[in-house]
């Protein structure tokens, strides 16, 4: 007998859900169970597996009972073997899928530019030069802020070390400079701050005086009483 779908080449087998007459061409092989079934009853999964009908419902079936946590055992164990493999192709999609981390070039420069632009806040407002610290005292910021800077120069080392960002070792060098640009900032800002002038000349001065003899320090005394006269 012909096949019922082309009419054209004989009937080799017949579907297993309808039982229509199929030719070798116009048949699909299920790949579970082994049976032939029509195009209307066939299912091809994301990984490109042939299915009949019979053989996709106790797959579905056996997927749903395990998403809600029933007992798999009235599945059958063809079902769980059936659902085995769509499990390890999903697997490494959603492992590939996953955010990368930022490469250790993008930490360094990030990292130095912020290092820059503190500084140059430090430097434009003299009066967050200093911080207090308890039994310690008066600190320069910028001594705390230059951890900064080191950490970007740590992530440009790492960058340069390790061979899967070999390509990027010229950005890693790139915001190195821009942290030792801001380390160069920050030593700037300690020693031009305005308060650590005045320290250093009041304590120029009290060297100066003490090294004076009383007849000098008389004089240098008159000298500072006519200055405020005037």
């Amino acid at each position: 007998m012909d096949c019922l779908v082309c009419n054209t080449r004989s009937a080799v087998d017949s579907c297993v859900v309808c039982h229509v007459l199929l030719c070798e061409i116009c048949g699909a092989k299920c790949e579970t169970c082994g049976k032939v079934a029509c195009a209307e009853h066939t299912y091809t999964t994301h990984s490109g597996k042939v299915l009949c009908k019979p053989c996709q419902e106790k797959r579905r079936a056996a997927r749903h009972g395990r998403h809600s946590g029933k007992d798999h055992d009235e599945q059958g164990a063809d079902a769980e073997v059936e659902a085995a493999p769509e499990e390890e192709i999903e697997r490494p999609v959603l492992v590939a899928s996953a955010r990368k981390p930022p490469p250790p070039w993008e930490l360094s420069l990030y990292t130095a530019c912020a290092g820059v632009a503190l500084a140059l806040i430090v430097i434009l407002f003299p009066g967050l030069r200093r911080f207090a610290l308890p039994w310690v005292g008066l600190v320069p910021t910028p001594y705390l802020l230059i951890l900064i800077p080191v950490v970007s120069i740590f992530w440009g080392v790492l960058g340069m070390a390790l061979k899967e960002y070999r390509e990027d070792r010229y950005r890693c060098l790139i915001g190195m400079g821009v942290a030792l640009v801001s380390c160069v900032m920050m030593i700037v800002a300690v020693h031009t701050d305005p308060a650590r002038l005045a320290e250093d000349e009041a304590a120029r001065i009290e060297s100066a005086r003490d090294n004076m003899t009383p007849q000098q320090l008389e004089q240098w005394r008159t000298e500072r009483l006519q200055k405020y006269k005037r």
